[in-house]
């Protein structure tokens, strides 16, 4: 990325953007994969149910459908009385039981977990997953929160099953705290993807090679499922099976003389229902865990930061901008930066944001979200450090806007300073265990170095018989290795890692308490194999 040089400028009028937003924000990486599903930077949650009848497992299966069945199983943990269970990832340790029979539930877990980290868990990404298989298969939109704690051990059982009656049926929709017209609701539009596999539940669907749908538009989310039953032309399996026992459909579809299947029967309310059905669906969980505020597209969002020691008393500082342009025409707008230096005092010069011309440097998410993508590159004067930068958009035929931050400007520490080069991963043996070092290199600020300097490494290991990974925070402690360069001094850590976490993340930390300064979520697959001595 070429240096970019530093331009004059007057100081700009503030105007808000974000009121609620601030950056940086626990949520990030969630926001990040929910909305960039295509384009330039992308996560791709939306590949694994796109198109809406799409299964990498193919034989006529379903992910989307799969997705929001095992969100739903999961959350069947829950009790309303005791607060335990719910949404939590439990369910990766319950796939012994009859009551979560097939694979569809490891084949979810085989998609999601290829986006978990320490910042996006298990239990987030499969409510996350009922979101984006609505959207793919044209269903409602559903708010969607963060927050969930990931459950590392099986919950109660507590699935209901096609052969239970109905009052089962609805004292174990009560148990998880929803009444009769929603356990209704809650059916139909978990029934509007997909069908009954027959290698599964053969004695509903005849032999195990069946594979009978819900209903005639199961590739759509639409409401076909309420209107076919209602018109007696239904050929939802649980519905019109031969053998009575299993109609379970049946039973709960008309559990209130058909009162809420005829609400439902309108396409708006059906689609305006289950958004919000499948929102209380994801939003169950443990009484212990409080969700985020619904994670909405951010206006301006900073990406990829970096800054570090770069010799001759400079500082290299770059990065990306994020800008939100669903509602911009993006060809009208250029993007610069201005910052503070350490003591708080406003730059009158501006670093300029070139957009990216890989595929437009733009990104797409459901509803028509467009997100355009701006870089930049410059050096600091390192005396004078930067503790934070506001964003300037410049749009044609309109004021420009400083985007603050909401009034505190976008944060930035120089106390730690992550040293890539000075860092690395070099994927040699050093012992009979076949472990590989791994050696993280930072610059402290000189008045800083009597605090404690570590880094925080993300260990990934396997449990026996489950899908997920267990997370854990290992700390190494990083020891000075250098006399005072440009007001800093570089501390070093190395550690022996399993070589099958090459690929994680890992935090250097400086500090303790409140006065602690992190740079966060690097990632160790993106480490040099040598290490590089500064000059």
């Amino acid at each position: 990325m070429k240096g970019a040089s530093l331009i004059s400028t007057v100081l700009l009028p503030v105007l808000s953007v974000n009121a609620v937003y601030t950056w940086p924000s626990e949520y990030d990486q969630l926001e990040d994969i929910l909305y960039l599903q295509q384009g330039y930077i992308r996560f791709g949650l939306r590949d694994g149910v796109t198109p809406c009848d799409f299964s990498s497992s193919g034989g006529g299966r379903q992910s989307a459908a799969e997705w929001i069945r095992t969100a739903y199983h999961d959350m069947a943990t829950h009790d309303v009385e005791t607060g335990l269970g719910g949404l939590d990832g439990s369910i990766a340790f319950e796939l012994g039981r009859a009551e979560n029979p097939g694979d569809a539930f490891n084949a979810t877990f085989a998609f999601t977990e290829s986006l978990r980290s320490i910042k996006a868990g298990s239990a987030d990404l499969l409510a996350m997953a009922v979101v984006v298989s609505s959207m793919a298969c044209s269903g409602p939109i559903i708010p969607y929160r963060g927050g969930r704690v990931d459950a590392m051990k099986a919950g109660v059982f507590g699935v209901p099953q096609p052969d239970q009656d109905l009052a089962t049926h609805t004292a174990i929709f009560a148990k998880q705290g929803f009444n009769t017209a929603e356990m209704i609701t809650m059916v139909a539009c978990g029934h509007t993807l997909g069908g009954v596999h027959g290698l599964d539940f053969p004695q509903i669907t005849g032999s195990a090679e069946n594979f009978p749908k819900f209903d005639s538009t199961y590739t759509t989310f639409d409401n076909n499922i309420v209107t076919e039953y209602l018109g007696n032309n239904s050929t939802d399996p649980l519905v019109i099976g031969q053998n009575d026992t299993f109609n379970s459909d049946k039973r709960i579809f008309g559990a209130d003389n058909n009162k809420t299947m005829t609400s439902l029967a309108d396409p708006t309310n059906f689609q305006t229902q289950c958004s919000d059905i499948f929102a209380r669906m994801i939003d169950t969980v443990p009484a212990d865990v409080t969700l985020s505020e619904v994670i909405t597209p951010i206006e301006v969002k900073p990406w990829g930061i970096s800054l570090f020691l770069a010799g001759n008393n400079t500082l290299s500082f770059g990065g990306q901008i994020r800008i939100r342009t669903t509602n911009r025409n993006a060809d009208d707008v250029t993007v610069s930066l201005q910052y503070r230096d350490r003591k708080n005092n406003t730059s009158t010069t501006t670093i300029p944001a070139t957009r990216e011309r890989y595929l437009s440097g733009q990104s797409y998410g459901f509803a028509s979200e467009i997100f355009t993508w701006y870089s930049f590159s410059t050096v600091l004067d390192a005396t004078a450090g930067i503790s934070s930068f506001d964003v300037i958009l410049h749009t044609v035929g309109a004021a420009d806007e400083i985007i603050t931050n909401n009034g505190g400007g976008f944060p930035l520490s120089d106390a730690i300073l992550y040293q890539p080069a000075q860092s690395c991963q070099p994927q040699v043996a050093v012992n009979d265990a076949g472990q590989w070092n791994i050696t993280v290199t930072a610059a402290v600020r000189a008045d800083r170095i009597s605090e404690p300097v570590a880094f925080d490494w993300v260990s990934e290991s396997a449990i026996p018989g489950v899908m997920v990974k267990s997370f854990e925070l290992q700390r190494t402690a990083m020891e000075k290795v250098s006399e005072e360069i440009d007001g800093y001094y570089f501390f070093s850590g190395t550690k022996s890692i399993d070589n099958v976490q090459w690929s994680t993340t890992f935090d250097v930390v400086l500090g303790e308490g409140d006065d602690v300064s992190k740079v966060e979520f690097q990632s160790t697959s993106a480490m040099a194999t040598s290490c590089t001595a500064f000059s």
